[in-house]
């Protein structure tokens, strides 16, 4: 009976933690980061580690909290330490940026890839193709791709796709994910297969096409729409060229309905 209680005594206290950590991060959320804070001390003084990352984003910034870097830093590297993923990627950073040992900084990133993080598999998969490890680079890219991060598949359908159709199948998924790097590629593709109207299209989409943010100014999307991809049917007639707008705008049209934006990792955000 005793053993029964105990038991159950940790179980509620689990859920109860997790509950308040959720409180705590719906705040946060929802920009009351006063309250945030007010949630994620206790919880972070107790090692939670995403109490202990979202506090240190606040106290870094100052945000809900008095800024205090030196502590904000010291809390972030104690959240890698418990092996929260978004923290172990910002000290990875850090230490790059300071010029720390290149094994320290593989075990943070590794740390977050093991855990799911695509931002640290990308980061792993190139540092593998610097040092001419291919066929890790190639299992960090799948296992990144598998995941949804489209930046994985514009690296696989360069590095490793083993035909033309198999490239222009990854840079195709991966543009449709809002990878503007792909698209770029697709619209240098296009013209080479002499094809204006998916040539000017796919610079639309890699110059930043309403539909890629939620802030759109039209004016300055089409003046660097027609500054970057006017080259691509400038020398048409004007009747044709015309004509090749139209089948931009229907091309357009039906890269848009099946389009699925993904989001790419920012450090001091939540899902």
């Amino acid at each position: 009976m005793l053993a029964a209680s105990l038991v159950l005594a940790t179980f509620g206290s689990q859920a109860d933690a997790s509950s308040v950590l959720d409180d705590g991060i719906s705040a946060y959320r929802h920009g009351e980061f006063e309250k945030s804070a007010q949630v994620f001390t206790p919880l972070a003084d107790q090692g939670n580690a995403t109490a202990q990352y979202l506090l240190s984003c606040q106290m870094i910034n100052g945000v809900g909290v008095k800024a205090n870097e030196d502590a904000g830093w010291t809390m972030m590297k104690a959240s890698a330490g418990n092996k929260n993923p978004d923290a172990s990627i910002v000290m990875a950073r850090k230490l790059e940026a300071t010029g720390a040992p290149a094994d320290l900084i593989r075990t943070l990133y590794q740390q977050a890839a093991d855990q799911g993080q695509t931002q640290a598999m990308l980061w792993l998969a190139l540092d593998a193709l610097d040092q001419g490890k291919t066929a890790p680079a190639k299992e960090y890219l799948t296992t990144a791709w598998e995941a949804g991060d489209p930046r994985a598949a514009t690296l696989l359908a360069n590095r490793f796709a083993a035909s033309d159709t198999a490239r222009y199948q990854y840079l195709r998924q991966a543009a449709e994910r809002g990878e503007m790097r792909a698209a770029a590629y697709l619209a240098e593709e296009a013209k080479s297969l002499g094809d204006p109207a998916e040539a000017v299209g796919w610079c639309a989409i890699a110059t930043g096409l309403p539909g890629h943010t939620e802030d759109v100014d039209w004016k300055t999307i089409g003046d660097a729409v027609e500054k970057n991809c006017g080259k691509f049917d400038k020398d048409l007639e004007p009747t044709e060229r015309a004509a090749n707008r139209e089948r931009v705008d229907q091309f357009l049209a039906r890269f848009f309905d099946s389009y699925k934006p993904w989001t790419p990792w920012r450090a001091c955000a939540v899902d």
